[in-house]
């Protein structure tokens, strides 16, 4: 999962880890400190509900597996897909594959997943309908029909967990539904669930049993305490966690640098969104000024102690998305207070007697909001409350639950926040959630991704020829029409790149995706999980 999240705590879990290995097994349960506690921390395994645990990425799998960091392609589910004309995709479905209950896994399965995002429209996240025309089983083959061309369409099929249509067709309401005993075709099973843990194990009727080397893995549940997580991190409870702490290395690796390792993989931009539907972030100008007014630099070297470096103004994730980059754009935006002030003041905003900024409805008053347990956010929100101030605007910064919080980016009850980066190795992707206008929706409604709400029909225009679009050089004029929308409408400010914490102890399990060997995101979801786990040996 991509943000901040701290670590959990759990003696007993450490203690089971210390016997088993003492017990001359080959190695211990694998111990993952990856789900966030209460109220996020139940029983639920419905890979589109939005209080899904991760765990669920290790038991539904994907068509395909692809590669965040470079595009690479895996055939997983599906051991081939053609695009037979423009708007008809064939997906060939893996012959000899079963769900975790023994029964086969078939085409068939795979279109009634697909066909249930369009009977529940609750679940269809990714906007494939009303693009689809078709979803339809033929022998083992899925054939995909479109309205148009929709080339980005792959990926997001690609992605989607696969579900059995034994089981499914049979929930009443699948939106709202917690699938407690999840079969899937996954690597593995649940074991067994409490408030505090659950556990997974290998699956017998697994396709790929033989690649299998970690036969338990147990998720206890993440406390809010960052002192917790820096405790427990040092301590070595954990086979791996994604945990943003500060002092990394001297609380963590320096303590066992033979087999402590991380490797924090570079994702998409993290944006700081205002909130458009609300002045004065409904003004161009202000959002330009907000560009030059926050110490991006600051904010990267102190609030994320330089493991996130700041992000480009037009989005790119770049050096990988160099090839994108049109170079005749010129990135204008740097710290410069100055700058920042004569914008506000060519909108009429002045400062009064004492010192605030003041515009047509009195002083500028705005809002950050952050979680309260994501500690590097908090520390950014503090560095923009005092930029900002130095303009006269007055910042409160509110920090909610995790739960509170996603809920308010979901219906647009906020004034500004920051949001979490994307793993995708195309710019489409997040040009995409970011601005496309069919991802917002009205205040108070929920939007899936554009949570700043905007809707700009232009740029609506651009991302669906991009949908048409088959080659580089099709693709590319439109990407460079996006960057300059970014640079001169600023609906969202890049902050930085998004960090995939991930710290991982290689005394038992080898084989961790690395730097040097990139070959997934461990970012602890689809579809880099069943990659991953396929990867591992014990040592």
């Amino acid at each position: 999962m991509l943000g901040s999240l701290v670590l959990a705590g759990c003696g007993v879990v450490n203690n089971a880890m210390v016997n088993a290995a003492n017990s001359g097994a080959s190695a211990p349960p694998m111990i993952l400190s990856v789900n966030p506690g209460s109220p996020g921390y139940i029983d639920d395994f419905n890979p589109w509900s939005p209080n899904v645990l991760f765990g669920a990425a290790w038991i539904y799998e994907t068509l395909y597996a692809i590669n965040a960091q470079n595009g690479h392609q895996t055939p997983w589910l599906a051991t081939s897909y053609k695009w037979e004309t423009p708007t008809k995709l064939v997906f060939t479905i893996r012959h000899g594959v079963k769900w975790s209950n023994g029964t086969p896994f078939t085409a068939k399965d795979v279109a009634f997943t697909f066909n249930l995002e369009k009977k529940f429209p609750a679940l269809n996240n990714d906007g494939l309908w009303p693009a689809l025309k078709s979803v339809t089983a033929v022998k083992n083959r899925v054939v995909f029909t479109f309205n148009h061309p929709d080339v980005p369409a792959f990926t997001f099929i690609a992605d989607t967990p696969i579900v059995p249509e034994s089981i499914w067709s049979k929930v009443k309401n699948p939106v709202t539904w917690p699938d407690t005993h999840p079969v899937g075709t996954g690597a593995y099973v649940l074991k067994s669930f409490t408030n505090q843990n659950y556990t997974l194990v290998k699956n017998p009727h697994y396709w790929q049993a033989s690649k299998v080397a970690v036969k338990e893995i147990e998720f206890p549940v993440v406390p809010q305490s960052g002192a917790t997580a820096e405790l427990e991190l040092s301590e070595g409870d954990f086979t791996a966690a994604n945990a943003f702490v500060p002092n990394l290395q001297k609380v963590y690796i320096d303590k066992d640098p033979k087999y402590r390792h991380y490797w924090f993989a570079p994702g998409g931009p993290s944006n700081l969104v205002m909130n458009l539907t609300e002045y004065p972030f409904n003004q161009v100008k202000f959002r330009q000024a907000m560009a030059y007014a926050i110490n991006r630099n600051e904010v990267s070297s102190k609030g994320e102690y330089g493991y996130q470096p700041v992000a480009n103004m037009t989005g790119l994730t770049l050096p990988n998305q160099k090839a994108f980059l049109d170079s005749s754009l010129k990135d204008p935006y740097h710290y410069d207070p100055k700058k920042a002030m004569k914008l506000l003041e060519s909108m009429g905003l002045k400062k009064n007697s004492a010192g605030q900024l003041v515009g047509p409805h009195g002083p500028i008053v705005v809002t950050v909001t952050v979680p309260n347990s994501f500690s590097d956010w908090i520390e950014d929100a503090q560095i923009i409350r005092e930029n900002l101030g130095k303009l006269g605007i007055t910042v409160h910064v509110n920090t909610p639950s995790v739960s509170t919080w996603t809920s308010d980016l979901d219906t647009g009850t906020f004034s500004m926040s920051l949001t979490y980066g994307l793993n995708y190795y195309n710019p489409y992707f997040y040009y995409f959630y970011t601005l496309d206008g069919v991802n917002s929706a009205p205040i108070g409604k929920v939007a899936t991704s554009n949570y700043e709400r905007y809707n700009n029909p232009a740029t609506n225009q651009l991302l669906a020829e991009y949908d048409d679009a088959t080659t580089l050089q099709q693709q590319k004029p439109i990407i460079d029409k996006l960057q300059a929308i970014m640079l001169q409408q600023v609906p969202v400010i890049p902050m930085f790149y998004n960090a995939n914490w991930n710290e991982y102890d290689t005394r038992y399990y080898v084989g961790w995706p690395s730097a040097s060997d990139p070959y997934c995101t461990p970012d602890y979801t689809w579809p880099d999980v069943e990659v991953e786990f396929t990867h591992l040996r014990v040592r």
